[in-house]
């Protein structure tokens, strides 16, 4: 490549960061790429777990910031999960609020911030001083709204490439993605996708089907030796078929959907597993959102913390959820799915990844007949190699590249 590559990427937290981090690891062993990571909230914490040497929204400050600093001292809630850095998080609500007041003067901001919170902000001033200062060959994110977004519309301002790295379908992203002022290269899990975001008019040349780097450890071999100890730890027998009941992350779905009650949900897996021979099941609450409690359960049992998704998706023998990614990767496994009301958000159904049913009412009979799932009308791409493929589209982009100042 010859002279040395400096490549920024950034990510918010949740599975965001978990398709970014496999490639973090490999930027650092390309000969010639000085890499800098940036975790914006959860993320930073989810970066060190790996390994991975990051700054957060400090490092965006200059000197004269401290007014806005002290504007975010006034405004700013508390922060609400251990993983967030308090001064981080008076960073960006400060960057925030300066890109707001430089746009639309301070009390418009405020009103603005008072109304919609941190979804008011869109740093993109922030994000091209600071990369005016840095000056990056490439810009990596994922494909979420404010932070990635701004850095992405900061780096096209400036001439500099973006790379955004997607890791599911897209539904609510597109109609910024495909926009001129985004990345010039975009990443997407499958052939589906791509073809979405064709519709949407997004350029067909942006566009690189690539799979999610953080799915690349489905094909783990050691899944299934993992799956069958805890089949043993949990005294589930080798007969047994096993339902995985995923436990959704909150109370409602990004869609505005209320999810079923935890206890009516216990209660059905119960009379499911009674009326059913040789049918137990497996419960996997969100780690953010434990609902299931202490409580005793006759046909179940409760995931002990820290177990991997991947090893509850192999242990199962049918995956029972809401909305999840937890659906995709299933299917991508081989594993038959049953989604409850998931109102084609995702689209697991449409595309033959999972029986949808309309309530629980319906979902005894869908989990006693499920079946495994239609790859081909999503068309994904690279399972077990997509990192791989991602780095071999880095590397002419910055071979190729040529700094605009």
């Amino acid at each position: 490549m010859g002279k040395i590559r400096r490549v920024l990427l950034a990510s918010y937290g949740g599975g965001h960061v978990q398709s970014l981090i496999p490639l973090a690891h490999g930027l650092r062993q390309l000969p010639g790429v000085e890499l800098e990571v940036i975790g914006f909230t959860t993320a930073r914490a989810a970066f060190s777990r790996a390994g991975i040497e990051a700054s957060g929204y400090r490092s965006l400050l200059e000197e004269g910031d401290e007014a806005w600093l002290a504007l975010a001292r006034l405004h700013k809630p508390n922060d609400a999960h251990a993983d967030i850095d308090a001064a981080d998080s008076l960073a960006y609500h400060a960057l925030g609020l300066r890109d707001l007041v430089i746009d639309h003067g301070e009390q418009e901001a405020l009103r603005r911030y008072g109304e919609l919170g941190r979804k008011a902000f869109l740093p993109v001033n922030g994000f091209r001083r600071y990369l005016a200062r840095t000056r990056p060959d490439l810009v990596i994110t994922s494909t979420s709204p404010r932070s990635e977004l701004a850095l992405q519309y900061a780096a096209n301002d400036l001439g500099i490439p973006g790379l955004a790295v997607s890791d599911l379908f897209l539904q609510n992203e597109a109609r910024y993605i495909c926009t001129s002022r985004y990345a010039r290269h975009i990443t997407v899990i499958a052939r589906y996708v791509a073809d979405f975001l064709n519709r949407e008019g997004c350029e067909t040349t942006r566009i690189h089907v690539t799979g999610n780097p953080a799915f690349d450890r489905l094909t783990d071999p050691r899944h299934q030796q993992h799956a069958a100890a805890l089949r043993a730890q949990l005294g589930f027998a080798p007969h047994e078929n096993i339902v995985l009941w995923v436990c959704a992350s909150a109370a409602i779905s990004m869609i505005g959907k209320p999810f079923v009650d935890p206890d009516r949900m216990i209660a059905f897996l119960e009379n499911h597993c009674a009326n059913t021979t040789n049918t137990r099941y497996l419960v996997r609450q969100h780690p953010n959102n434990p609902v299931v409690g202490d409580r005793v359960l006759r046909h179940g049992v409760i995931c002990p913390p820290g177990v991997e998704i991947e090893t509850c998706i192999q242990l199962a023998d049918v995956v029972l959820l809401e909305t999840s990614t937890v659906g995709l990767q299933a299917a991508l496994m081989g594993k038959p799915v049953v989604s409850i009301n998931a109102g084609d958000y995702p689209p697991y159904a449409r595309l033959g990844l999972s029986s949808d049913v309309a309530g629980l009412s319906e979902a005894g009979e869908a989990l006693r007949a499920a079946r495994k799932p239609e790859l081909d009308p999503l068309g994904y791409s690279n399972l077990g190699h997509s990192a791989e493929a991602i780095l071999a589209l880095i590397t002419p982009i910055l071979e190729q590249r040529e700094y605009t100042p």
